[in-house]
Parts: C-alpha cells; sequence; structure tokens
C-alpha cells in the first residue's frame, strides 16, 4: 500500500509539473499570437489608409490632366478661331487691294510704288487749308486719275494690315506651339506621376493582402494554443481530485502506516521478551505440586 501510494504521488507531481509547463508555454504562445495580430492589424490598418490616399491622389492628377487638357482645348480653339479671323480678314483686304488696284490698272493710272511695309508709318492726315475752311469749294470736277494719291494710301493701309495680320498670326501660331509643347511636358510628368502611384496602390494592395494572410495564420495558430491550453487545464481539472487527494493525506497516512507498524514491532518484541518469564513461572509450579505431592504421599505412608 505504501509504494502504490509513493508511486500514485509521483505519478501526480509530475503531471502537475508537465501540466504547468505546457500552460506556461501555450499562455505565453498566445500571449505572442495577440502581440502578432495586433502588430498586423495596425499594419494593414497604416496600409489601408495609405492606399486609400493614394486612390485620392490618383483622382487629383487624373482631374488635374483633365483641367490641362480642357485649357488646352480652349487655347488651341481660340488660336484657331483667331487665325481663322485674320486669315479671312487677309482674304478680304487682299481680294479689296486686288480690286482697287485692277481699277487702275484697267483706266491705266500709275499708283506708283506701294509702300506697306514700314511698320508703325502714321495714317494719312488730314490735309491742310491753304484757304478758310469757311471758304466755298471751287465747282471744277476732276477725272479719276485726280484721287490716286488717296488711293494709293489706302492701298498702302491695306497692305501695312494684311502684314500685320500675318504678324499676328505667325505670332500666334508660335504661342500656340509654346503653349503645346508646355502642355506635353506637364501632362507627361503628370502621367508618370500617375504611373508612380498606380504601381505603389498596386504595391499596398499586395501588403496588404499578404499582411492579412498572416493575421489569418497567426489567428487560426492562437485559436489551436487555446484549445490546446482548454484541454491542458480540463486535464488538471480531472486529476486534481485524486490528485490532491494523494498529496494531502500521503504524510498522514505514511504516519499512521509508520504508527502501525511501530506498534506491530512493539507488540512483537513484547510478546518475545514475555515468553521466558512464562516458562519459570510454569516451572515453579510445577515443582511446588511435586513437593506437594510428595508430601502429600509422604505424609499417607
Amino acid at each position: 500500500e505504501n509504494l502504490a501510494d509513493i508511486a500514485k504521488r509521483d505519478q501526480c507531481k509530475e503531471e502537475y509539473l508537465k501540466i504547468e509547463s505546457k500552460t506556461k508555454d501555450l499562455k505565453w504562445k498566445i500571449k505572442n499570437n495577440v502581440a502578432k495580430i495586433e502588430k498586423l492589424t495596425k499594419l494593414i490598418e497604416l496600409r489601408t489608409a495609405q492606399k486609400t490616399k493614394t486612390e485620392e491622389e490618383i483622382v487629383d492628377v487624373e482631374q488635374h490632366m483633365a483641367e490641362l487638357t480642357a485649357v488646352r482645348e480652349d487655347e488651341n480653339s481660340a488660336f484657331l478661331d483667331a487665325k481663322k479671323e485674320d486669315q479671312d480678314a487677309i482674304d478680304l483686304l487682299t481680294a479689296a487691294r486686288e480690286v482697287l488696284g485692277s481699277f487702275y490698272k484697267n483706266h491705266s493710272i500709275d499708283m506708283g510704288p506701294v509702300q506697306g511695309s514700314v511698320k508703325g508709318a502714321a495714317l494719312a492726315q488730314e490735309p491742310e487749308f491753304k484757304v478758310s475752311p469757311d471758304q466755298a469749294p471751287e465747282a471744277d470736277f476732276s477725272d479719276s486719275g485726280s484721287h490716286k494719291g488717296e488711293a494709293k494710301g489706302v492701298v498702302s493701309i491695306m497692305t501695312m494690315i494684311i502684314e500685320d495680320l500675318n504678324d499676328e498670326i505667325k505670332n500666334g501660331m508660335k504661342d500656340e506651339e509654346e503653349a503645346q509643347l508646355e502642355y506635353e511636358s506637364q501632362m507627361s510628368a503628370a502621367k508618370k506621376l500617375k504611373e508612380e502611384l498606380v504601381a505603389k496602390k498596386v504595391s499596398l494592395e499586395e501588403a496588404i493582402a499578404k499582411r492579412g494572410e498572416e493575421r489569418q495564420m497567426e489567428d487560426e495558430d492562437k485559436t489551436e494554443n487555446e484549445a490546446s491550453l482548454k484541454d491542458e487545464v480540463d486535464y488538471k481539472a480531472s486529476i486534481k481530485p485524486d490528485c490532491d487527494w494523494i498529496l494531502g493525506a500521503f504524510e498522514k497516512r505514511a504516519a499512521a502506516r509508520e504508527a502501525e507498524l511501530s506498534g506491530l514491532v512493539g507488540a512483537k518484541e513484547f510478546l518475545a521478551g514475555a515468553r521466558p518469564s512464562l516458562l519459570q513461572r510454569a516451572g515453579v509450579v510445577s515443582r511446588r505440586g511435586s513437593a506437594s505431592k510428595a508430601h502429600f504421599l509422604g505424609a499417607r505412608a
């Protein structure tokens, strides 16, 4: 019985130590699981916020590109309209100049060289009156050639206007070219920025997906560790009544057995020490009886 108690006690101690060790290990693992899950959750939230911001930046860039295109289209449309107006004016003035020139040519009127290429030339001024403006004009009628000087001035003005319009078209084309180059430069930078933002968004999405998988795996591992911890707790609860009883009663039972054994040993020793005295007492009685008998017999004789 003593050996059985010892074996049971040692088994319970060993099981308790194993349970305590496994429990500590599992609690440590669960704690790490929770810490990793929290860390991964924060990373996912951070990357998600960055992704949202990146998406907003992509929208801003796209809006900027749309605005650049709209402004460029408006500028180009205004340029084309102005160019058409200037070209129409040039065509009209050129036609008028040709008609006027043809008229004087058909009437053999020589206007001489036309000066229209000098920029900033003053237009024809009002003629100075050598007589009082209140004096009635003479009633002399001139022929068609008498106004060739005035016609020459008109043609010169037309020529100057045509040249100005041509210069305006050239300057407009130059401005249009510069505006187009600037637009293309800004659009190129915007497209590059958009490509970078799209690549960043894709990278963030991949990071979010990866961290999500890691968090799921960590959560599954945590669930398994919690189940194992529960098994250990349940197992300890199942052996606790017997083990607590044997561990608590072991010393008392051992002491009781020791006392019982000591009593048995004492009784044995007592019995072993008392046997000679009894034999001696039995001998005295026997001798007394013989003597009495002898005496009794002698007396009878």
